[in-house]
């Protein structure tokens, strides 16, 4: 067979895999296999196919091979749920991007986002990347489902990845994440110290796993209080200023209920102010609540006796450097990193700083 010729240089062959196959005597998969040194080819045919590849010149064309989808050195970012129900910040993108920059793309690994995954429908395939061949490892951001089955095909593909979460039916997921379940025993047990007995909660997440951490941490502290809990001071809230402050009142409707653990994750003291005033209740006097903030420092709701701080952050970004370690060779897979949340009483109001929301509002 006589190549094609290289229109740039006249004299010049453009060899292909097709005719070093035929020059060498092999099928082009072989050749395949030894331009992308995989294994399966006898020591002698590998020796001659890449003679053969050395005395030609031949170089493999990385536009076709980008169409094949054969991504090497691209980390892959998704997200794990459908932006309307968990409507993550700019915020959270500027800073993820700006780490994700620090630790893969100073190196001139390519960063690549999948940002909705979804059909309007909600359903889809948030590794989609992955699995036709875009990323060579993956980041997952947002919660997962309890049921998830998603992660466990990454996790069994043997490609380093790296969940902001965790799955109670997958404890050996590559996770970085917070103990939100001890967030919510430390909330309740912070309340009972100081004489509650009928503490509320606003549950975010419902539907995913942070919820199922959140409910399980408030009924645990209940009963090593030896307390009962009450299915009815467990309200389900989302990321909207109106179910927020209905569900506060709620709970405060009832005078019963003197505590409250802000859970929502929505970080909105107006909405909580405003559900306390429906309910003719004042944050302090006649209530007292703590709220969670993923802003360490700030105060989401200055008039709440306690505020635990869940460094999300943190997590993330040691559990992207180990991650950098996985993808590069120098460590085995799968990441473990999770942080305890922090108490804080009585933050300084000189210190006092509104939180640098994850999620945006509805409704406001």
């Amino acid at each position: 067979m006589t190549p094609h010729v290289n229109p740039k240089r006249p004299n010049s062959p453009l060899w292909t895999m097709e005719a070093i196959a035929r020059k060498a005597g092999v099928s082009i998969k072989t050749v395949s296999r030894v331009v992308n040194r995989e294994p399966g080819v006898s020591e002698g045919t590998r020796s001659r196919v890449a003679r053969i590849i050395e005395e030609v010149g031949y170089h493999p064309h990385m536009g076709a091979r980008s169409l094949r989808g054969a991504a090497h050195d691209c980390i892959g970012v998704t997200i794990t749920a459908p932006i309307p129900l968990v409507p993550l910040q700019e915020d959270f993108f500027v800073r993820l991007f700006s780490n994700l920059y620090r630790i893969f793309g100073e190196r001139g690994q390519y960063i690549c986002f999948d940002l909705n995954p979804y059909h309007p429908d909600g359903t889809g395939d948030y590794a989609r990347g992955l699995f036709e061949g875009r990323f060579a490892a993956c980041i997952l951001c947002g919660p997962l489902s309890p049921g998830d089955t998603t992660v466990k095909r990454i996790h069994r593909s043997g490609r380093p990845y790296l969940v902001f979460g965790r799955l109670d039916s997958m404890p050996e997921c590559s996770s970085a994440t917070v103990d939100v379940e001890s967030a919510m025993r430390i909330s309740v047990a912070h309340l009972l110290e100081r004489g509650h007995t009928r503490i509320g909660v606003l549950r975010g997440f419902h539907g995913y796993q942070p919820g199922e951490e959140r409910l399980r941490g408030y009924r645990r502290a209940l009963e090593d209080a030896g307390i009962e809990p009450k299915e009815n001071l467990i309200q389900n809230v989302t990321f909207d200023a109106q179910v927020l402050s209905a569900a506060v009142h709620r709970l405060l409707i009832n005078r019963s209920v003197t505590a409250l653990v802000d859970a929502s994750g929505a970080e909105d003291a107006a909405s909580i102010r405003e559900g306390c005033r429906r309910a003719g209740r004042i944050p302090g006097q006649d209530v007292e609540i703590v709220d969670w903030t993923y802003t360490d420092g700030a105060a989401p709701l200055n008039d709440a006796c306690a505020h635990v701080w869940l460094p999300v952050w943190q997590a993330a970004f040691d559990g992207l450097e180990e991650l950098a370690r996985w993808f590069d060779g120098e460590r085995e897979g799968p990441v473990q990193v999770l942080y305890p949340p922090v108490l804080r009483q009585n933050l300084p109001q000189a210190t006092e700083a509104p939180p640098r929301r994850l999620f945006g509002l509805a409704g406001t």
